[in-house]
């Protein structure tokens, strides 16, 4: 399946731009190794499962063979395996370990429910005070609070389309052109869904793309994309990777 890449960008619109950003791609993903590996190392002790605004991490004590985890989303067909971790001192001598497992957080749950599989055995986690208990299969499955839904950004869909998300004032006419249309602003008209939120799905090809929404005549970024780059007469435009 494709997936949508969000290009790191502020280059010109040039002939060049092709090896260009194929550093930036690069760049984005150690940007990301290097957050989780930031995570990874301040792991230090066995807690409860901790949310932040992009992960899910759960930590275990050692001492299992194996230990896995399955979430009710996945409908539990599927076992992610956990990993060691050893924290050391300034002598190489060690302070603490613990076994752990980092789940990007899934976009559009407000909640999350699963069960460790610890040598085999299915339980619930130990770590985790909050559970519910499923009156169908008699058996107790862990619970956790995700908190209000990430917001809906631009991004790829299960029809491998990209879907173009612009949030504004109501009642507005939100068109959208890129490099994909020619900069013809005039053949996609996103939908207001809600009040103030607007959308259009369309299939893409592997590629690298360059766009904008306009209100009026007024070109503006896609808000819900950090990335940007600048055309030569200096312009904005929002930049993203369909691979």
């Amino acid at each position: 399946m494709k997936q949508i890449r969000f290009l790191i960008a502020s280059a010109l619109l040039l002939a060049a731009l092709p090896s260009a950003f194929a550093k930036k791609a690069v760049m984005m993903e150690e940007k990301d190794l290097y957050e989780y590996n930031n995570i990874v190392s301040s792991l230090n002790s066995i807690s409860a499962p901790k949310v932040t605004d992009r992960y899910i991490i759960f930590t275990q004590k050692t001492g299992a063979r194996h230990i896995g985890i399955a979430f009710d989303y996945e409908n539990y067909r599927t076992i992610h395996s956990f990993q060691n971790h050893t924290n050391k001192d300034v002598d190489g001598k060690t302070t603490s370990s613990l076994m752990f497992y980092i789940l990007e957080r899934p976009k559009d749950l407000t909640s999350l429910k699963y069960r460790l599989i610890i040598d085999g055995l299915w339980t619930s986690d130990p770590e985790n005070p909050e559970y519910t208990y499923d009156s169908a299969t008699g058996i107790s499955l862990s619970s956790l609070y995700l908190g209000e839904p990430l917001p809906e950004i631009t991004d790829i869909t299960e029809s491998d389309c990209v879907k173009f998300i612009y949030n504004g004032t109501p009642g507005s006419t939100v068109r959208l052109a890129g490099t994909f249309t020619n900069w013809d602003s005039w053949i996609y008209e996103l939908t207001e869904t809600k009040p103030g939120f607007y959308e259009i799905e369309i299939p893409l090809p592997a590629g690298k793309y360059y766009y904008n929404y306009y209100i009026g005549m007024k070109a503006v970024v896609d808000k819900t994309n950090p990335n940007r780059a600048y055309t030569p007469d200096g312009r904005s435009t929002s930049v993203l990777i369909v691979e």
